[in-house]
C-alpha cells in the first residue's frame, strides 16, 4: 500500500510540474439552474480555447480546480483527422452555483486517466472477441432466424454503457435497439455475451438485457414516415458501424445507412449515437440526405408490455413521450422515454399489433429535413437500478429536470 501511495504523489507531482511551467487561463463555470447539478457537462473547443490563449505544441488543454487538481476530463478527436477537437470535462455544482477553473496545457503522456464510466463494444465472435472498430452490417437477415448475427457480432451489433444503463443494436436489417438494465456502476460489457460466460437474458450480479424487442423500434430504433407510411431505417440496402471516440467520460460512434429505399428512391441516413457519465440515456441525432423527399423521423419506444403512453410538455423547449409499467424481461417496472424537442414533434403514433412492418409501438413523429440533423434521447429507467424509478411521480420530476439541464447548458466565462 504505501507504495501505491508514494506512486500517487510522483504522479501528481510530475502533473503540478508539466502544469506550472505553462500559461493559463482562469475560467468561471456557472450552473445558471436553481438545481444540484452533478455531473454538469462542460464542453471547450479547440477554437474557442485559441481564441482565448496560444495553444502550446504538442500539448493538449486540461482543466484542474482552483487547488491544481484535474477534474475529470478527456480530450476528443471529433472529425476523425488524428487530432483532437474538443476538451470534455464534468463538474459537480450546486444550485445556482459555479467554481474557478484553470485551463492549463500538459504532455499527452502526462494527461491523468479518469474513472471509466462509458463503454462501447462492437466484438467479433471469434476467438478472443476482438474489437472491431468499424463493422459492415449484416444482410438478409430476418425476424425468425438472426443466429448468423450472434455467430459474427458479440451481442448482435455495438453495445454501449456508462455507469447507469445500456443499449445495444442488432447490426442486421433488423435495426432494433435493446437494454441492459444494471445493477453495478462497473463497466461490463467487455465480457457480456461471450461463450464463458450466461446468458445475458438471465439474471447476474451486473444485471440482465431487460428488453423484449421483436418487430417493435425496440429503445430508440427509427423510422421515417412517407406518404402516411413508416418505414424501417436499413431494412433494405448497406450499413456500417465506426466508432468515433471512446473516453472514461463520453463516447460516441455513428450507425451509417446507405442506398436505404423508401417508395422507390434511395436515401442516405447517419445516426450519431452518444452516452455520457451519469446519465440514464443516450443521445441521438438523426440525418438523412441524398433526396428531395419531405421524410419526418419516428424514433420508437416497444409497447409490447405496455398499454399507455404518457406526452408530456417537460419545460418550454422539450417534450416527453413516456411508459412505465411493468415490461422487462423479469416483468419488473421499468420507465422509457423519448425526449425531443417541441419545436420539431409534430405528434405522437402507435403502430398497429401485428402484422408486416413495424409492429407494438409508440413513436415520436418529428419534423425532418436534408442535411439537417434531428436530436432525441432516450431514457431507460429501471427499478432493480434505482427504486425511484418504480414511482412515475419520480419518474416525471427527474425528466423535468432533464429537459431543463439540457436546455441551460453551464456557462464558462474567461476570468480577466
Amino acid at each position: 500500500m504505501m507504495k501505491k501511495i508514494t506512486c500517487l504523489f510522483v504522479a501528481i507531482a510530475l502533473l503540478a510540474a508539466s502544469c506550472s511551467s505553462n500559461k493559463s487561463v482562469s475560467l468561471l463555470v456557472i450552473n445558471p439552474l436553481d438545481q444540484q447539478r452533478d455531473d454538469a457537462i462542460i464542453v471547450l473547443t479547440i477554437g474557442e480555447i485559441e481564441s482565448w490563449i496560444d495553444i502550446p505544441v504538442k500539448k493538449v488543454p486540461l482543466l484542474t480546480d482552483r487547488t491544481g487538481n484535474p477534474l475529470p476530463c478527456q480530450v476528443d478527436d471529433v472529425d476523425g483527422d488524428g487530432a483532437w477537437d474538443e476538451l470534455f470535462a464534468l463538474a459537480d455544482l450546486g444550485p445556482s452555483g459555479e467554481m474557478t477553473a484553470n485551463l492549463v496545457f500538459v504532455k499527452p503522456e502526462n494527461f491523468p486517466r479518469s474513472e471509466r464510466r462509458t463503454n462501447v463494444r462492437l466484438g467479433a465472435a471469434e476467438p478472443g472477441y476482438p474489437e472491431l472498430l468499424t463493422a459492415d452490417r449484416l444482410e438478409g437477415i430476418t425476424y425468425q432466424n438472426h443466429t448468423r448475427t450472434r455467430e459474427v457480432y458479440q451481442m448482435e451489433g455495438p453495445a454501449w454503457e456508462n455507469d447507469m444503463v445500456g443499449f445495444r443494436n442488432y447490426l442486421d436489417q433488423r435495426n432494433g435497439m435493446d437494454i441492459f438494465g444494471k445493477l453495478t456502476g462497473e463497466m461490463v460489457l467487455d465480457s457480456v455475451g461471450i461463450s464463458t460466460r450466461q446468458s445475458y437474458h438471465e439474471p447476474d450480479v451486473w444485471g440482465m438485457d431487460i428488453l423484449k424487442v421483436g418487430t417493435s423500434l425496440g429503445s430508440g430504433s427509427i423510422a421515417y414516415q412517407f406518404n402516411d407510411s413508416l418505414y424501417r431505417v436499413g431494412d433494405s440496402g448497406s450499413g456500417s458501424y465506426r466508432l468515433v471516440f471512446e473516453g472514461p467520460l463520453r463516447s460516441r460512434f455513428n450507425l451509417s445507412y446507405s442506398d436505404w429505399m423508401v417508395d422507390g428512391n434511395p436515401v442516405e441516413v447517419l445516426q450519431q449515437i452518444e452516452i455520457v457519465a451519469g446519465r440514464y440515456c443516450f443521445q441521438s441525432f438523426v440525418t438523412y440526405s441524398g433526396t428531395g423527399m419531405n421524410l419526418d423521423l419516428a424514433p420508437g419506444i416497444v409497447n409490447m408490455f405496455s398499454d399507455t403512453l404518457l406526452v408530456m410538455e417537460l419545460n418550454d423547449f422539450f417534450s416527453g413521450l413516456v411508459t412505465h409499467d411493468l415490461q422487462t424481461e423479469d416483468t419488473t417496472l421499468l420507465a422509457m422515454a423519448l425526449m425531443v424537442p417541441t419545436i420539431d414533434l409534430i405528434r405522437a403514433g402507435e403502430t398497429r399489433e401485428s402484422g408486416e412492418g413495424i409492429t407494438q409501438t409508440y413513436y415520436a413523429l418529428l419534423d425532418a429535413e436534408p442535411g439537417q440533423p434531428v436530436p432525441f434521447r432516450f431514457y431507460a429507467l429501471w427499478e432493480k437500478t434505482d427504486p425511484r424509478w418504480a414511482s412515475i411521480e419520480e419518474v416525471t420530476a427527474f425528466l423535468e429536470a432533464e429537459a431543463e439541464r439540457w436546455t441551460q447548458s453551464v456557462m464558462v466565462v474567461v476570468q480577466q
